[in-house]
């Protein structure tokens, strides 16, 4: 991959599929539209858990059949050690590489408006709203070098750490 150009997703990424086939991972999550881990709503009773699948730290999850009826894709990216697993109708993948693209880096685009509207308007000829997997890889996006990548991503962290940190300050003097 060049430095500083626009790249197909699929040729930065691969799709990941380790199944929790010995039940070594019992915290079952889904995905939100607010691009975070949920515990999962599911009703697993009698449910076989050893095809859902495993997702590990830099890592993401995100489901593709609903994008067109949310008008936005619910993705997240896993960040803690602790393993998840997930419903085998999510795609679960990764960074091919994470000295050309930061996990973070590719996240913080996921989150952007504009990506979900670009998704969205693909959803477009799918009558559930969804798109797939091949569609989801043809997607371009705009990949600085790494050096502009990490500072992109220190920046960011740093203003949101300091929204959560007034949150917090704000939900003490309020109680």
């Amino acid at each position: 991959m060049k430095n500083d150009e626009y790249v197909r997703l699929g040729d930065i990424i691969h799709q990941t599929d380790e199944r929790n086939s010995r039940l070594q991972v019992t915290t079952l999550m889904g995905v939100n539209l607010s691009k975070e881990f949920m515990p999962s709503v599911a009703n697993i009773v009698g449910t076989d858990l050893s095809k859902y699948k495993i997702v590990r730290k830099g890592q993401f999850a995100c489901k593709l059949m609903s994008v067109g009826r949310d008008v936005r894709l619910p993705i997240a990216l896993k960040r803690t050690e602790e393993p998840y697993i997930i419903s085998s109708a999510y795609y679960s993948f990764e960074v091919n590489n994470e000295s050309e693209v930061l996990s973070e880096y590719l996240m913080m685009h996921f989150s952007r408006e504009e990506f979900d509207r670009e998704l969205w308007f693909y959803s477009g000829g799918d009558v559930r709203g969804g798109i797939n997997w091949d569609t989801f890889c043809n997607v371009k996006i705009y990949i600085p070098p790494i050096e502009k990548q990490r500072e992109i991503v220190k920046a960011y962290k740093t203003v949101t750490d300091r929204i959560k940190l007034k949150r917090k300050i704000n939900d003490n003097l309020a109680a």
